[in-house]
């Protein structure tokens, strides 16, 4: 076949086109409909959008919180405000419960003694929701949620910044309520929301103040007094296990970006109302939180959900934190009586803050009991042969309370048995009986 021949029949010239539709054209015009469908198709989700668009647009945020618009010399955000009265139920207590907590506990906690101080009313509690949870220079804090006590009640304050370009107004209004505050209370701030701020603060060239402030992070005093009972630390843990507050339908916090991202595409307010409501609960736990944990390291009567090791936790912490008035407060609360049910693990530790503050007395009374048990307890027989070496001068006893204890079969580790045998040695050498 010539070239011309093959242009011509390419072009379709001089080429008879039949009446009746041939399989070809039937698969031609098959695939012309399909490729129209497809063209088509970006028009139509176009147009589903635009009607998503138009009806998130028929509801409006102020419709679904109590908040408004508020604009300052930076721009304009949006202000949620809630009050929530005293007589108000959060879990176990109400929220007056919670206010005017031991500001010398809340010191002690800190490890911070220029809280002591100032007054419950002083504290901002603050809680962020952001664009991550890695932190970095490209996370933003889109909501910013604050409270604070006036007298008994608890007021909230969340400030969204309903795109990127509100930050810089939205962190003004924040610094404009810190500026009234004394102190900080978060939990997990240190860590995470006050570094996140300040960098912020500093990206968008604002003064924020939040880093010179007093600053209480509940998170780690939590994880040493109640994290001996509990999976983890995690706030909703927290929660659950000891406030008594249970959440219904709560959003986890992993899925908070990403709703804000969509409301960002589509503008429908009910993607962030779930946000809205993790982040209020948040702020009003850290607050009878706080209450909590002081009123543990204050040493006040057995409150609810409260273990005897809560207390015993809280003492090691104010004995490490030197405050041994703190310390002997809370070890008062037991007397021979009261330990009587206690489990082993408790009355190691009380036995050992016991040794620690000088009360030996108390201390070999514990052990005594330990050892009498079946298994013994090695730390039990190791601390009493030590004061019989030691602080009695009766070696011997010492020794047959050793021996006593290697002659227990599968009762202690290897490592234990050696120190065990260690200990016997220099103690058969002391009385005599090197053999």
């Amino acid at each position: 076949m010539s070239s011309i021949e093959k242009l011509k029949r390419l072009t379709g010239e001089n080429i008879k086109t039949s009446i009746e539709p041939t399989e070809k054209n039937e698969k031609l015009s098959e695939l012309r409909r399909r490729i129209d469908d497809i063209m088509s198709r970006p028009h139509k989700y176009n147009q589903d959008a635009a009607d998503r668009r138009m009806n998130a647009a028929a509801v409006k945020l102020q419709e679904l919180v109590s908040g408004e618009e508020i604009e300052n010399d930076y721009g304009k955000f949006f202000l949620i405000s809630d009050f929530v009265r005293g007589s108000c139920r959060h879990g176990h207590r109400n929220i007056s419960e919670a206010y005017d907590f031991d500001m010398t506990a809340a010191a002690l906690l800190a490890n911070n003694p220029g809280i002591s101080g100032l007054s419950c009313s002083d504290a901002l509690f603050l809680d962020t929701e952001t664009t991550g949870l890695a932190g970095g220079t490209g996370t933003m804090a889109f909501l910013i949620g604050l409270g604070w006590f006036e007298g008994c009640h608890f007021h909230v304050r969340q400030i969204l910044a309903r795109d990127f370009s509100e930050e810089k107004a939205a962190l003004a209004h924040l610094a404009t309520i810190a500026g009234q505050k004394k102190f900080l209370v978060t939990f997990n701030g240190k860590a995470f929301d006050i570094n996140l701020l300040v960098t912020r603060f500093i990206l968008n060239r604002l003064e924020g103040g939040l880093a010179s402030l007093p600053h209480l992070d509940l998170l780690h005093p939590a994880r040493r007094i109640l994290g001996h009972r509990l999976a983890n630390s995690r706030l909703v843990t927290l929660e659950a296990e000891i406030l008594g507050v249970m959440r219904e339908g709560d959003i986890p916090g992993w899925e908070i970006p990403q709703r804000y991202f969509d409301w960002l595409k589509r503008r429908d307010p009910r993607l962030l109302t779930g946000i809205f409501e993790h982040n209020r609960l948040d702020v009003i736990s850290m607050a009878t939180l706080a209450a909590h944990l002081t009123e543990i390291v204050t040493a006040r009567t057995l409150i609810k959900d409260t273990h005897i090791d809560d207390f015993l936790a809280a003492a090691h912490l104010l004995l490490n934190r030197r405050d041994m008035q703190g310390t002997r407060k809370i070890l008062s609360m037991f007397n021979e009586q009261s330990c009587t049910d206690f489990s082993p693990p408790s009355k190691k530790k009380l036995a050992s803050l016991y040794k620690r503050t000088g009360r030996l007395t108390e201390a070999v009374h514990l052990w005594q009991e330990m050892v009498a048990c079946k298994p013994p307890d090695f730390y039990a027989v190791s601390e009493l042969a030590k004061w019989l070496e030691h602080r009695v001068s009766d070696c011997r006893q010492a020794k047959i309370l050793v021996e006593t204890a290697l002659q227990q079969d599968n009762v202690f580790s290897a490592e234990e048995k050696e120190s065990l045998r260690h200990r016997l040695k220099r103690l058969q050498g002391k009385t005599g009986n090197g053999g």
